[in-house]
């Protein structure tokens, strides 16, 4: 099986939302201990500003229940018990995009994988062979169709990782799910 098969049976989720919230409050009481109007605030209040988006943005792509919302946000505010969920989802082995606009995504459930166009279930796919390159620029083929591999990952966390890797500093955790 490829590398790129080989993925966890499930996206951590709840871990992502606990190394979030960890990094929330650790900011947000180090934002605590500076005087106002310093640089050294100002660019905590933008750490804390981009943690929190990324906490808002997976409580809305993942977590459908509104009480399990409220109870993250609970959570982040007064420091409160640490909510049980969202449960863990299917990890994406693959996207791509075809000349047409149409957008596939392979999923693994279990032991195998799902192909979902445009967002409907269309088929199951061989992993091993339909996944076995390493080279970057993967081509899918499915019904005649070639959907050629992209990804989707933030503006802000592509500038995160630019500046960890030109500065050296410390690697940008709060994108770590979607880079």
């Amino acid at each position: 099986m490829s590398p790129r098969a080989r993925q966890s049976e499930t996206v951590p989720i709840r871990e992502e939302l606990d190394a979030l919230a960890y990094a929330y409050h650790h900011v947000h009481n180090e934002l605590q201990t500076k005087k106002p109007g310093g640089s050294v605030r100002r660019r905590l209040e933008d750490d804390l500003q981009h943690i929190r988006e990324r906490i808002d943005r997976i409580l809305e792509e993942w977590v459908q229940d509104d009480e399990l919302r409220d109870a993250w946000n609970e959570y982040l505010h007064t420091h409160g018990a640490k909510p049980d969920g969202p449960a863990a989802g299917e990890p994406l082995v693959f996207r791509g995009e075809s000349d047409a606009g149409s957008v596939a995504e392979v999923r693994r459930a279990g032991g195998e994988y799902r192909v979902y166009v445009d967002g409907g279930l269309l088929e199951r796919a061989d992993a091993d062979k339909d996944f076995s390159s390493q080279l970057p620029g993967l081509v899918f083929r499915l019904d005649g169709f070639e959907f050629r591999e992209t990804f989707a990952a933030s503006p802000e966390a592509l500038d995160a990782l630019a500046e960890f890797v030109e500065n050296e500093g410390s690697p940008p955790w709060e994108y770590a799910g979607e880079l």
